[in-house]
C-alpha cells in the first residue's frame, strides 16, 4: 500500500495492490507519481470515499470503473456544493464508468474482495473501505478527530452513528484517513474526544 500524502487543500491519495492488480482510491494528486507506482500492474478501479474536490480530481484520468455511493454521484457536478466553484470540475460525466455500491457490498479485488461501508454524515454518501483490516475513512473519521457534518448534505446525528459503528470494529485495525495521520481503532477508543463524548450519550 502506498500514500500519496496529501496537503491542507488536497486529500491523501492511496494505492492499493494485491499481486498485478491495484485499486486508487481518492485520487486527487501526484498522476506522474501514481502512474509510475503502478507501472506493469493493472489498475482495476477507482474507489470515492465521497464527491469533494479535495478527493476527485484525477478521476478523468483513467479509463477504469469508479465506485461511490448514490447518495454522491450528483454532487461530482454539483460545483457549487463540491468546492470545486468558481472553478468547474475537470471530468466530464460521459467519460465516467461509475458504479453505485452501498453498505455490505464487495467490490472484487484480485483474489480478494473490499468490503464496503456506507458511512454518511460528511456527506450523504460518504463511503469507508475496509481491506485486510486497514480501514480508509475519507472525511469521516481522522486521528483524535471526525469531519464536518456543516456542509451540504453532511449531518450530525449520521456522522455519530457512522464513527460509532467504525469504532466498534477490531481494535488492530489500522486506519487511513483521507488527512492528517494514521491511526488506530484502539488508539481512537481511547483518545478521540468524539467517540468518547457519543459513547457516553449512547449509554445513557
Amino acid at each position: 500500500m502506498i500514500q500519496f500524502k496529501g496537503n491542507e487543500d488536497l486529500s491523501h491519495v492511496y494505492l492499493v495492490c494485491r499481486f498485478d492488480t491495484c485499486v486508487l482510491i481518492d485520487p486527487s494528486h501526484s498522476y506522474d507519481a501514481i502512474v509510475d507506482a503502478i507501472g506493469d500492474k493493472t489498475l482495476a478501479g477507482i474507489l470515492l470515499t465521497h464527491a469533494h474536490n479535495d478527493h476527485v480530481e484525477l478521476i478523468g484520468y483513467f479509463d477504469v470503473p469508479i465506485y461511490l455511493h448514490i447518495d454522491d454521484a450528483h454532487l461530482l457536478f454539483e460545483d457549487s456544493y463540491n468546492g470545486y466553484a468558481p472553478k468547474v470540475h475537470p471530468y466530464k460525466r460521459k467519460a465516467l464508468d461509475l458504479r453505485y455500491v452501498k453498505d455490505g457490498d464487495h467490490i472484487p479485488f484480485a483474489d480478494h474482495t473490499i468490503q464496503v461501508l456506507h458511512t454518511p454524515g460528511h456527506t450523504k454518501g460518504s463511503l469507508s473501505f475496509l481491506y485486510e483490516q486497514k480501514l480508509f475513512t475519507g472525511d469521516t473519521l481522522f486521528k483524535e478527530s471526525v469531519g464536518r457534518h456543516d456542509l451540504y448534505s453532511g449531518n450530525l446525528p449520521d456522522l455519530r452513528k457512522s464513527i460509532l459503528t467504525l469504532l466498534a470494529l477490531p481494535s488492530n485495525t489500522k486506519i487511513y484517513p483521507g488527512h492528517d495521520e494514521v491511526t488506530t481503532v484502539r488508539y481512537e477508543q481511547k483518545y478521540n474526544p468524539f467517540y468518547a463524548k457519543w459513547m457516553k450519550q449512547k449509554s445513557k
